[in-house]
């Protein structure tokens, strides 16, 4: 049988994702050129023009990590918050490109979203979707509002493609393959340990068979290798700073984040959207808002569905944004909620959900442009 990625149609899926990844990555350079933007001030920037439009704020943490490594001197705070895994990633592509951290990391996250368009195309395929049901999910993410992101110097595409290669592995009762890949999205970011809840979930749905439940088998252990990932970050921290607790005392004071009831984080936030001082800050904060509020309506679908392992990743992943004083960056985290394109995308194939999705990819896809005009002329950054 032919592999599922060697059909036309998921080359052009494929192909399609890329050529959008290119326009989007010369309209932040036509952009930038049209608004004036001259060299980057920033001193960890590269030099070089082109390059440094596709760095900034967070990017620089990753950046100063590549280089410098943790707490360098003169620094005490907030690299900590970053975990090791995108930074190791450019540390190893750096002398394929010269030895810039930044061309580095834009070269890794390129790769790595073309990577997470096809496994996306291939799990969509594997649960029993048309081909068109998988390309309509791979356009969903390709004009997702912060699509802009998966050709920058951030972690979202290197952490999509981990999660969707550990999803797929895990659905083909590929356990050890999943552990592995789970345990690389945990070294990028802490929200892997989402990721390996959600999969255990789904370990327990394979166990349950029409005539009663298996036992669980040897290759259960690898859901142990996200905590040595973890683990051995937290280890090295510890080691640097002398507190076991230092990646979240980093986030506290980097970015002055706490819990809160989700109604109040909903209150805090449409009191950001009216307090904004411009359109730009004011469009990424109304984001901000519909991200959250629209994905829990997607995780009561996921539910009614009865997906318990999408909807524990999903639930997990946007509970955590709800339930905080801060709901900045909410559509950049959401290019990695992969459940709802496939939600999307299987609610396409059917009247009259198929006029819904069309009009959601015609909206998202405008709020794309502005997202991206917003991040190349620096108003706006996630």
């Amino acid at each position: 049988m032919m592999a599922p990625m060697a059909t036309p149609s998921a080359r052009r899926a494929v192909a399609g994702f890329a050529a959008g990844r290119l326009v989007l990555m010369a309209a932040v350079l036509l952009v930038a050129g049209w608004a004036g933007l001259g060299q980057e001030r920033h001193p960890l920037a590269q030099g070089t023009w082109w390059l440094d439009r596709f760095a900034f704020w967070d990017s620089y943490h990753f950046v100063r990590i590549a280089e410098q490594g943790y707490l360098p001197p003169g620094l005490p705070c907030c690299d900590q918050a970053f975990f090791p895994g995108y930074p190791l990633l450019m540390v190893a592509v750096r002398p394929l490109v010269g030895g810039s951290a930044i061309a580095a990391g834009l070269l890794v996250s390129v790769l790595a979203s073309l990577a997470a368009a096809a496994l996306l195309w291939a799990l969509a395929r594997q649960e029993g979707g048309s081909a068109a049901l998988a390309g309509r999910a791979v356009l969903l993410l390709a004009v997702a509002p912060c699509a802009v992101f998966l050709g920058a110097v951030y972690t979202e595409a290197v952490f999509l493609a981990l999660t969707l290669g550990a999803w797929l592995a895990a659905s083909r009762h590929r356990w050890w393959f999943a552990g592995l890949l789970a345990a690389g999205a945990c070294a990028v970011r802490v929200n892997g340990v989402f990721l390996v809840v959600a999969l255990a979930v789904l370990y327990a749905q394979q166990l349950r068979t029409p005539e009663g439940w298996r036992r669980p088998r040897t290759d259960l252990l690898a859901m142990s290798l996200p905590a040595v990932s973890v683990g051995g970050y937290l280890a090295y921290l510890h080691h640097l700073t002398g507190s076991w607790d230092a990646w979240r005392e980093a986030e506290d004071q980097g970015w002055r984040r706490s819990t809160a009831w989700p109604w109040e984080g909903l209150a805090a936030a449409v009191r950001s959207v009216a307090a904004a001082p411009d359109w730009a800050l004011a469009f990424s904060r109304s984001l901000d808002v519909a991200a959250v509020v629209l994905t829990t309506f997607a995780v009561l679908a996921l539910a009614r569905q009865r997906r318990w392992a999408e909807t524990a990743y999903l639930a997990l992943s946007v509970g955590v944004v709800a339930c905080s004083t801060v709901w900045v960056s909410a559509p950049r985290y959401a290019l990695a909620w992969f459940p709802v394109y496939l939600l999307l995308a299987r609610w396409g194939e059917r009247s009259p959900g198929r006029f819904w999705v069309r009009t959601y990819a015609v909206v998202s896809a405008v709020a794309m442009a502005l997202a991206t005009v917003s991040f190349a002329t620096r108003t706006w950054v996630a």
